[in-house]
């Protein structure tokens, strides 16, 4: 009796840690594409060329892209990634980023 609860039970305990993965997967990416978009803002914001602001972001997120904005004493980076979903890797979701430094 148990053995066919089991098996009626099992694939929905697999589906919920399936998708348990795909949000810590998409959550661990949000904070990486955060993390580069404030890194390259403090690196414009001390005087550090784009270039080097564009090789930090590519290091902490490899394929992302980048754009700097300049308003007056404020440095803006914003910082896009498309994300590919593990265990479903047709799909993709865009995260975004923008940080904002002030110029020293």
């Amino acid at each position: 009796m148990v053995a066919a609860e089991t098996v009626v039970v099992l694939p929905f305990v697999v589906l919920v840690a399936c998708v348990l993965v795909w949000v810590v997967s998409l959550g661990v990416a949000q904070m990486r594409v955060a993390d580069a978009s404030r890194e390259a803002a403090r690196l414009l914001a001390r005087g550090q060329s784009t270039a080097e602001a564009r090789a930090a972001v590519r290091e902490a997120v490899p394929g992302a892209r980048m754009r700097v904005s300049r308003e007056g004493d404020r440095a803006g980076v914003t910082v896009r990634y498309r994300a590919r979903l593990p265990l479903v890797p047709r799909v993709h979701l865009d995260l975004s980023s923008r940080s904002v430094a002030v110029v020293e």
